[in-house]
């Protein structure tokens, strides 16, 4: 059942909404993120984009709920909330999720995105190397992300935020392992890559796998940085949105 109205509030983060915007863009975040892992971009977007950041269970302004994702449920707020033309854009974790909303509304005969960005994200049949950290110890995991990049180090230092952090970064790590790629017919949208040229987790011969999954077309772009490239790559995604 679509959500109403008002129930929609909860799901997105709109920092400028901009109702005459000929375009929507829909973000979702990687594992452990939230909204605010795409701060900075609605205003960067300009008046011929609204950005809308999607907001999951368990984390800001939904901080008391249960943590989880559910594809259906997030088909059905994307769906709701989009009011004229839309794409999505996600990033790692959300890279997946985004692919399987449009699946999910392709199955439900409903209006798809003119585009899915998704940057630093394996291909939904490839195994997740990262979704490992499920089961491995906090402090492990907290590591591991700094490596990456994913967190800065001066967290484990703070061990209220580590607290804030670990349940939500668990939760997600969780929902990957157990997430099972169902073979199907590929996407009738077109999906446009994004692999950063030194990101050791999805190098960009992994993301060229994406090309088997869409029946309208691939595009990869390389960027510079590794897999969180698009905090300074950022003007650069929105310039391939907006073209």
């Amino acid at each position: 059942m679509r959500p109403g109205t008002g129930s929609l509030e909860h799901w997105f983060s709109v920092p400028q909404p901009r109702h005459a915007a000929p375009m929507q863009l829909f973000c979702l975040p990687w594992a452990g993120a939230g909204a605010g892992a795409f701060q900075g971009w609605a205003a960067a977007a300009g008046p011929g984009i609204e950005v809308l950041s999607m907001v999951l269970p368990g984390r800001e302004g939904r901080f008391s709920e249960p943590f989880g994702v559910d594809i259906g449920e997030l088909a059905d707020a994307v769906s709701a909330r989009a009011d004229r033309p839309y794409a999505i854009y996600g990033h790692s974790m959300g890279g997946t999720l985004g692919f399987e909303v449009v699946r999910e509304l392709t199955r439900r005969g409903e209006r798809l995105p003119r585009r899915l960005y998704v940057g630093a994200c394996r291909p939904p049949d490839h195994v997740e190397p990262l979704a490992e950290l499920a089961e491995v110890s906090d402090e492990e995991m907290l590591s591991r992300l700094i490596e990456l990049g994913g967190l800065p180090e001066e967290l484990v230092a703070e061990p209220e935020l580590c607290e804030l952090v670990l349940p939500v970064l668990r939760a997600d790590f969780t929902w990957l392992r157990e997430y099972v790629y169902r073979p199907g017919p590929p996407i009738g949208v077109p999906i446009e890559g994004f692999a950063g040229a030194d990101d050791r987790s999805v190098p960009a011969e992994v993301m060229r796998d994406w090309a088997g999954h869409t029946s309208a077309g691939f595009t990869l772009g390389v960027e510079p940085g590794d897999h969180f490239f698009l905090r300074e790559r950022r003007d650069h995604i929105l310039d391939r949105v907006r073209a």
